[in-house]
């Protein structure tokens, strides 16, 4: 009994000694990396927890093994007004790994979506590359086609997502649309080089 009880006390101090550990391996970037209101000309918030939690960061047909590297990100969405009546939404995703985890997950994300012309995950989403260097040489423009039922019809709905190195950093910006409707390309180009430039202080 004596012994059972020393086992369990040893037990309760070890996972007790284990958590702050593991909560400091893993923190939030801060605000001053991510964009902006001004970046952007409208509201920045925190993003919601159920947006989109496979671009962060995108790991099509993975898991990828950089996960294990990650020491830091943060999330940020903003509704951005492309006509007097709809929005799209805008997700920003910035991570930090130690060592040469970004780097590595840039070789093991190009891997991924150049892989016989891109991939498709266990989610039925399709992986496309679309471009290179968008934001940089280690950067690229990725499509994400999702196909559902909308009604009465099967809608197709494109996702525009460009992932980019910084030093220890990964930025990721896409354009989720809204509702059926699909991102825009033009917008995830125009705005993804401020993002790394505000992701530059992470270096």
């Amino acid at each position: 009994m004596l012994l059972a009880v020393v086992a369990m006390a040893a037990a309760v101090a070890m996972v007790a000694a284990a958590q702050p550990a593991a909560a400091a391996t893993r923190t939030v970037v801060p605000a001053a990396a991510m964009l902006q209101p001004a970046d952007l000309g409208v509201p920045v918030t925190t993003a919601a927890a159920d947006l989109r939690p496979w671009l962060r960061p995108p790991q099509p047909c993975g898991p990828f093994r950089s996960s294990a590297r990650r020491t830091a990100d943060n999330a940020v969405q903003a509704l951005y007004p492309v006509s007097e009546i709809r929005p799209t939404v805008l997700l920003e995703y910035v991570a930090v790994y130690r060592g040469g985890g970004a780097a590595q997950y840039l070789r093991e994300l190009r891997r991924a979506v150049t892989r016989c012309h891109g991939c498709t995950d266990p989610a039925g989403r399709t992986w496309r590359l679309l471009d290179t260097r968008v934001a940089g040489r280690d950067s690229l423009l990725i499509g994400v086609a999702e196909t559902f039922d909308y009604g009465d019809s099967v809608r197709v709905k494109t996702t525009y997502v460009a992932v980019a190195r910084v030093g220890h950093a990964v930025v990721v910006l896409a354009d989720i649309g809204w509702e059926a409707g699909d991102g825009h390309e033009n917008l995830v180009r125009e705005f993804v080089p401020i993002a790394v430039d505000r992701a530059s202080i992470l270096r």
